[in-house]
């Protein structure tokens, strides 16, 4: 028998007048209502509503108005602000920046109004966190109301690569194509679909990642009261190719991501940073020769535009948010954005008796509708929902490893860098080995006697701490999991050098399955119960199938080689100017014959490339797999900053849509003494 629905709806009003709720019971969601300027319109009743579940009208019992939070007093001149209890948090609001598909251009105007929006536009009591999707949520998933820290993480976000599908990418001189000769034209354009097809897989790989990384953000914000939102800058999350079809693991990740949005009370505002796109040839164009495929380069470039945008739309559409495109000043955009998330509605009805059946196919999507019958009044809403209820969906943890790997408040007081290496072994499968660097300077030391028979007095220092991975499929269920306790024990200058080094592990999880997974390391001080989390999406690619195949890459310094200790290792990659540093992985399904290149970037732009080269090394017996070590010196000259090292390998032997594999790496160029700040 269920409950009565009227008599629960004041206690969970009480509880909190923002929370979402799907139960068995009730169905809460918000709804963002504006006249035709887009302004908020306060004063609307039940009556003015109607809500269709499926195309069939549902009984409203309540409509909300809800405002922001008051405001926060602002901190004394030239302090940082105190931390917020979440009680406290006036708006919440997590930055995600798509650096895996942002042009340089993208990239450098989304900095810059990141950091007017920071400087000029963030009030007391409005809680921020910069993310970076290549990243996963690492170092700079700090939820933090300090502008100082936001305009640093902001300035730390660089150019990660150059976006293999990029629409606008000027067109080049094609003479094979473009050539008489019908047999090379035809072999000019099966190669030209042949990267293209390649280009897709890598974008795919880069969309996994990036709604890994959304999804995480908004299970994190979760717990947080009130309504939230994420704002996403992004070039491309395509859903469909014109020729090829729609891109079914990337359209089910970005359903099931919508539906936790919803439920977590996250608001998606999509940010398209190109501007107005101009679809014609400009001067760093060639086009083709041929009258008729310069006609073609022309429509696929506009046609590539709209396929990439829309994805970004219906995330914002099915969570109520806005998609913003087309637009020149995006921060503009990126204001409207945050005050969009001062004032809303909060509906409620009792859902129907098969609302949460289950079929063979599983939970059942529910369509939601929304109409204001107020005259010139416009609704955004959420579009639907999953038929399970909140308990399954959004489970509550207690135990503290686990919550912080959700929680924006609980997985940053302990800094960890996070370094995963895929590998294969014939007959066990394949597998991550997981580099982690923890910086071991926020743990509880407690003093600890020296024994009587010991020479030196001195007390030793003692800390106990819990290390834990976990891996996590493209649905953000955890298939494989470690973890395990130690205890630090040092004194005197081996403690300073501890408290300075920090401490390295190598953590092995199983991968069952190719595909796409995310892998993280959560880190708990045992004393105080701090936590801190790193995280790094990966892709388990299909060894089985014969392609030629690329390990994750190694890369560590020359002073590793002689140190164990030192910062050039595989977990922290930090490298000094004038170091040499070490290159190595491991190639499946390798012929005979097998040829390599490295490349090096500074801030996107090629600053070195080797020549090919044969790999001369014998193969592995128990990998069948064929190892490649390469090393490339540093100038003494080398600026600071982040690099990106590249690792491409060729079988000239295998089928031309099977002959290249490509692994990337980055690191950090900088002096010792600045390491771990």
């Amino acid at each position: 028998m269920r409950r009565l629905v009227l008599l629960l709806i004041p206690v969970l009003f009480a509880q909190d007048p923002s929370a979402i709720r799907v139960n068995v019971n009730l169905i809460q969601f918000d709804a963002t209502v504006t006249d035709k300027k887009g302004r908020h319109l306060p004063g609307l009743t039940a009556a003015d509503f109607e809500v269709f579940q499926n195309g069939k009208r549902q009984k409203i019992s309540s409509a909300l108005w809800v405002v922001g939070r008051p405001l926060v007093p602002s901190p004394p001149p030239g302090t940082s602000p105190p931390p917020l209890r979440p009680q406290d948090v006036r708006r919440a609001i997590a930055i995600l920046i798509d650096d895996l598909s942002l042009s340089p251009s993208s990239l450098h105007y989304t900095r810059q109004a990141l950091r007017d929006f920071v400087a000029s536009s963030l009030e007391p009591g409005d809680l921020v966190a910069v993310y970076k999707t290549s990243a996963g949520l690492g170092i700079l998933q700090q939820f933090t109301t300090d502008k100082r820290l936001l305009l640093a993480n902001i300035d730390r976000i660089t150019l990660r690569t150059n976006n293999p599908t990029d629409p606008l990418a000027a067109f080049q001189p094609n003479a094979m194509e473009d050539s008489g000769d019908p047999g090379l034209a035809d072999l000019a354009l099966r190669m030209r679909l042949q990267e293209e097809q390649a280009n897709r897989s890598r974008q795919d790989i880069a969309t996994a990642g990036s709604l890994s990384t959304a999804r995480f953000i908004a299970q994190g914000l979760a717990e947080l009261p009130g309504r939230k939102s994420i704002v996403y800058f992004s070039e491309s999350l395509q859903l469909y190719d014109h020729e090829v079809g729609p891109r079914e693991r990337t359209i089910t990740a970005l359903r099931d991501l919508a539906d936790l949005a919803n439920r977590a009370a996250v608001v998606f505002y999509t940010i398209d940073p190109r501007g107005l796109v101009s679809f014609g040839f400009t001067a760093a164009d060639t086009p083709s020769s041929n009258t008729i495929r310069a006609n073609e380069q022309s429509q696929e470039r506009q046609t590539n535009v709209n396929l990439s945008k829309d994805g970004l739309s219906l995330l914002a559409e099915e969570t109520g948010g806005i998609f913003y495109h087309n637009r020149n000043d995006i921060g503009v955009a990126l204001k409207e954005a945050i005050l969009d998330q001062d004032g809303y509605y909060l509906l409620a009805f009792t859902p129907d008796d098969d609302t949460f059946q289950k079929s063979k196919a599983g939970p059942r999507y529910h369509q939601l509708k929304v109409r204001v019958t107020r005259p010139g009044a416009q609704v955004r809403y959420r579009h639907g929902f999953v038929g399970t209820s909140d308990a399954e969906r959004l489970p509550v943890q207690t135990n503290p490893v686990l919550a912080a790997l959700v929680s924006p408040f609980r997985a940053v007081d302990v800094p960890v860098k996070l370094t995963p290496m895929f590998l294969h072994v014939n007959g066990t499968g394949s597998f991550l080995r997981n580099f982690a660097h923890i910086d071991v300077r926020p743990f509880i030391y407690r003093d600890v006697p020296a024994a009587l028979s010991d020479p030196d007095p001195t007390p030793w220092k003692e800390a106990s701490l819990v290390i834990a991975a976990f891996l996590f499929d493209a649905n953000g269920v955890i298939v494989e999991r470690a973890s395990q306790g130690q205890t630090l024990r040092a004194r005197g200058d081996v403690f300073t050098r501890l408290l300075a080094r920090g401490i390295e592990q190598q953590i092995i999880l199983l991968a069952k399955k190719p595909g796409p997974y995310q892998v993280r390391v959560a880190v708990l001080d045992a004393a105080d119960k701090k936590t801190g989390t790193a995280s790094q999406f990966v892709e388990i690619p299909d060894v089985s199938k014969k392609r030629l195949v690329l390990s994750g890459l190694t890369l560590n310094g020359e002073d590793h080689n002689k140190d164990r200790t030192a910062f050039s290792s595989p977990a922290l990659r930090q490298m000094r100017p004038g170091e040499r540093f070490f290159i190595g992985a491991f190639v499946y399904n390798a012929g005979p014959d097998l040829l390599m290149q490295i490349s090096l970037y500074r801030d996107g732009k090629l600053v070195h490339r080797s020549k090919k080269e044969p790999v001369v090394l014998k193969t592995d017996p128990a990998s069948g797999a064929r190892p490649i070590e390469y090393s490339l010196p540093l100038s003494v000259k080398a600026a600071h900053g982040d690099y990106l090292v590249e690792l491409a390998v060729q079988d000239p032997a295998a089928p031309k849509q099977r002959q290249f594999a490509v692994r990337q790496i980055d690191f950090t160029v900088k002096e010792r003494r600045n390491l771990l700040q």
